[in-house]
């Protein structure tokens, strides 16, 4: 078992250090320079900088209630460009866990590893807190069902070689260049 740690050149040092003098068990633990890595040879050439996870606070009308009012406040985190270079960061690799900086590991996560995604690339934990409607203001214009919710990402189990397949990497960069003009339109 390896695990791929991707942290930014003040903590790399320090977290090799650290994973060089700790192990556990038979893990082997890889530490990787997020700034080695946004220098690396991009196939897809997406010009994309490594980002960690963003977080956004959303604040949601709540409709049920008869008080037009009710607001409540959710925040939902969107994992940033790195997740979209993970497939040319990890050539050999066909599957991965990705988990986040603040995910607490309780135990074993082979049932993650084990998950059959039937044919999809990506698995996340659902999170209905937030439908796709209610995130208007940043989907406009794309085909979604309203109705679906949205996804943790903090635990996701990716097919890397599905994802290579289907060209999710240069889907997303047509997607991120499509919003990035209608922005500076509207600016």
């Amino acid at each position: 078992m390896v695990f791929h740690l991707l942290t930014d050149v003040e903590n790399y040092y320090a977290m090799k250090l650290w994973f060089a003098r700790n192990t556990y068990r038979e893990a082997a633990i890889h530490v990787l320079n997020f700034d080695e890595l946004y220098n690396m040879n991009d196939p897809y050439n997406l010009g994309l900088q490594l980002t960690l996870s963003e977080e956004f606070r959303i604040s949601i009308r709540n409709t049920d209630q008869q008080s037009s009012a009710q607001m409540r406040t959710e925040y939902v985190s969107v994992f940033g460009h790195s997740h979209f270079l993970l497939p040319d960061i990890f050539k050999s690799l066909k599957k991965v866990v990705v988990l986040d900086d603040d995910v607490v590991v309780q135990k074993d996560l082979s049932s993650l590893w084990n998950l059959d995604l039937q044919g999809k690339v990506i698995g996340a934990v659902e999170f209905c807190g937030v439908r796709l409607g209610q995130l208007n203001t940043y989907l406009s214009g794309n085909n979604y069902d309203s109705n679906s919710c949205a996804w943790m990402s903090g635990l996701n189990v990716i097919d890397l070689e599905n994802w290579r397949q289907n060209n999710i990497s240069r889907v997303y960069h047509h997607l991120n260049d499509k919003v990035s003009i209608i922005n500076v339109s509207k600016g």
